[in-house]
């Protein structure tokens, strides 16, 4: 079908400019909410304020920074964290990769599935974490009386176990954010030709041949995205261990976000947390943009 030419007509420097003032007010929106804070948390790390001392943000230079590097107690936050993310993110596409491959047949079931999978998604942290651990529960808690069944656990709530605390958040973690994946991975799915398989059916192809030479070659960039996403989400959680643990036993569930609410309101230094969180955003970049070169050179 051709364009009229009207339609075909280059716009003129007047609607241009009309289209840029429409859309500048959801811009500097946007700016104000991404920029501003950052540009604060940045100039705010480089400040000296104990709030206990000084009244005011005074200039400290590298200080924050020097006593970061120097805190042992932060690097076992930085690796429990990263183990955190690695965790959470393997239990999310363990859980969505089989869950997706059952909910991509054309059913009523998986229809209704599809919706229902995404109430963990959609809950809140502070009912998600209370009711995990209601479930957990050394007295009243019917998850408790399962472990302790098969041996897990003793008369003591996992929770309370260092050797098993952060491991069975990790997984509570990562079945929150199992949907997401899961929606992502049946729409990649959903856009495989069903003529691949069909072709690889008559070469003699069984269905594993079939999964490993067609569905995880073409479902492998959705995984890494995602994955990615899901990744910086779990790097900068707070809420969910600081609900089901505060952080304990002994410091076995205490990550970085926990580290950074605490220097705030414990330890009454705001600057500190702010030299935290820009190191996390140099990180996390620096770890982005790694993984997606290195994604683009395979």
């Amino acid at each position: 079908m051709s364009l009229s030419s009207a339609e075909r007509a280059p716009r003129s420097p007047g609607d241009q400019a009309l289209a840029y003032a429409l859309v500048s007010p959801a811009v500097a929106v946007a700016l104000a909410i991404a920029v501003l804070p950052l540009l604060y948390a940045l100039w705010l790390s480089f400040q000296d304020w104990y709030l206990l001392r000084n009244p005011q943000p005074i200039w400290g230079g590298f200080k924050n920074f020097s006593a970061l590097l120097a805190d042992s107690a932060l690097w076992s936050a930085f690796w429990r964290t990263c183990v955190w993310t690695l965790g959470t993110v393997a239990v999310e596409i363990a859980l969505a990769l089989p869950l997706a491959l059952l909910l991509n047949r054309d059913s009523a079931i998986a229809r209704a599935a599809s919706a229902l999978i995404l109430l963990p998604w959609v809950m809140p942290f502070i009912v998600l974490g209370y009711g995990w651990r209601f479930l957990l529960d050394s007295e009243v808690g019917a998850l408790h009386a399962v472990l302790q069944a098969l041996g897990v656990a003793d008369t003591s709530s996992v929770l309370n176990d260092p050797n098993l605390a952060l491991g069975v958040i990790i997984f509570i973690s990562g079945w929150k954010g199992m949907p997401f994946m899961v929606l992502a991975l049946l729409a990649a799915l959903k856009s495989i030709p069903d003529e691949l398989y069909e072709a690889a059916a008559i070469d003699g192809a069984g269905h594993w041949q079939r999964f490993v030479t067609i569905t995880v070659p073409l479902i492998q960039n959705t995984v890494v995205i995602i994955g990615l996403v899901l990744g910086i989400l779990a790097f900068y959680s707070f809420d969910l261990p600081w609900i089901m643990t505060r952080g304990g036993p002994q410091d076995a569930t205490t990550i970085l976000g926990i580290t950074m609410f605490k220097a705030v309101f414990t330890d009454l230094r705001p600057a500190y947390a702010a030299a935290i969180s820009v190191v996390m955003l140099l990180i996390l970049a620096g770890a982005a943009l790694t993984l997606l070169q290195l994604r683009r050179r395979d």
